[in-house]
């Protein structure tokens, strides 16, 4: 007897990823201050005691109200450097075929992860802004050919 084979007819779906996932963005690498923290996570500096890098999330262990050491993950999308970082590697994309995949990163990284909304506002006008003077420095270059 003869097994038929079933030949699958679906195209594999793309993995979406996010800034950290896709490589664009190493926070692990950050050199997070005391400062940074606190400015983020609204407290005093003061009651930083330290910040630890983790791949995907800030370790930032602080003094609680009553003077007790607490620690707890954070996201990096809570930090003003995430949103430095975001702009400073879409400004660092000169074309369309390099700013296009990380168009979709971005797309999907603002969808799927919570950001305080001045830093996903910022971030999504800065892509608006630098597509749209790429698309404009393609078609002048195009003129002058």
């Amino acid at each position: 007897m003869t097994r038929k084979s079933i030949q699958k007819t679906h195209k594999p779906r793309r993995t979406r990823q996010s800034l950290t996932a896709s490589g664009w963005l190493k926070p692990q690498c950050w050199q997070i201050s005391k400062i940074e923290a606190a400015e983020a996570l609204r407290m005093p500096v003061n009651r930083i005691v330290k910040v630890y890098p983790k791949q995907h999330q800030v370790i930032v262990v602080y003094l609680n109200n009553k003077g007790q050491k607490c620690s707890s993950f954070f996201s990096y999308r809570l930090f003003a450097r995430w949103q430095q970082e975001t702009i400073a590697a879409i400004a660092s994309c000169r074309n369309q075929q390099t700013l296009a995949p990380l168009e979709l990163i971005v797309q999907y990284d603002l969808e799927h992860f919570k950001y305080p909304v001045a830093i996903a506002d910022a971030i999504w006008e800065a892509l608006l802004n630098h597509i749209r003077r790429v698309i404009r420095e393609q078609r002048l270059s195009k003129q002058c050919a």
